[in-house]
């Protein structure tokens, strides 16, 4: 006889293994999960290699880029000195030649104070001289002074003119560098970035104001080295630019640079055309057709 410890135990298992019975996943159906995920992703993966087909009957190369100033450049000072003006903010539109900021030039305006008196007196001596050789010359004509006499004359006379020419060279050398303490503009453009500061000691070649000339922008992108043979120099291109809409641009190709980086891309600038709104730093995409 089965005892009361044992019924219960067997009444347990029973209902266990009814509740597993009720709550198990058929096997086809418990496998058909992972299958249909695999499924999803395929599909993705298919339509992405679609996609790249597309694009490759329809005869083009897509690549992506940064709308870049076609001229830009950081403005520094060659020499030591402090600033005494500063005329432009950042944002600032300033026309070629225009002046940007001042050096101190107070020494150098009294060395050429006395650079300028140095060549007028060179040039007093000089012209002495040439007068008293011009006389001499005469009186030598005329068998009434000796060859050495003349001699001595035209030497005073050459070392003269030569004292003339290094004052002038000095003074042209003081006037260079009161010229480099004045930062002037070398092309049109707007200020985008400016760490000088009234009072500021400038280092040597220390960046001071950034200039960009957004008259012209290019769109720099980067293409596999597979797709360089179809780009050519001068050839349309369409440019859209993520900021501005759907609407694509008719650009040009300016230049392919016949180096590539580590990830075997090279660079490409594209010529934009003019368009309001547009910025350096905004991103786009370019479509070359084969």
């Amino acid at each position: 006889m089965m005892n009361l410890s044992s019924c219960r135990t067997s009444a347990a298992y029973e209902k266990a293994q009814t509740d597993r019975a009720h709550h198990a996943v058929p096997l086809g159906l418990a496998s058909a999960r992972p299958a249909r995920r695999m499924h999803v992703l395929l599909g993705l993966l298919l339509l992405a290699v679609a996609e790249v087909a597309m694009g490759a009957s329809g005869g083009y190369v897509v690549a992506t880029g940064v709308v870049v100033p076609a001229r830009a450049v950081d403005i520094a000072a060659k020499p030591m000195g402090r600033i005494v003006s500063l005329h432009v903010e950042r944002g600032d539109r300033v026309e070629a030649d225009a002046v940007l900021l001042q050096l101190d030039t107070a020494e150098l305006l009294a060395d050429r104070a006395a650079a300028e008196a140095e060549l007028a007196a060179a040039q007093v001596e000089s012209d002495w001289r040439a007068r008293a050789a011009d006389r001499l010359e005469r009186l030598a004509r005329a068998e009434s002074l000796s060859e050495d006499r003349l001699d001595e004359a035209r030497y005073g006379l050459a070392a003269a003119e030569q004292r003339v020419k290094l004052a002038d060279a000095k003074l042209a050398k003081i006037e260079a560098l009161l010229a480099d303490r004045r930062l002037l503009a070398p092309f049109g453009g707007i200020i985008v970035a400016r760490t000088a500061e009234l009072g500021q000691l400038t280092q040597p070649g220390a960046p001071l104001l950034r200039l960009e000339d957004h008259s012209r922008l290019e769109l720099h992108a980067r293409v596999k080295e597979l797709d360089l043979p179809s780009i050519q120099v001068d050839a349309p291109v369409k440019v859209r630019i993520d900021a501005l809409g759907s609407d694509w641009l008719q650009g040009r190709v300016e230049a392919v640079i016949p180096s590539g980086d580590s990830d075997h891309t090279f660079l490409v600038e594209i010529t934009l055309p003019t368009r309001e709104g547009l910025y350096p730093g905004m991103f786009g995409k370019v479509r070359f057709v084969q």
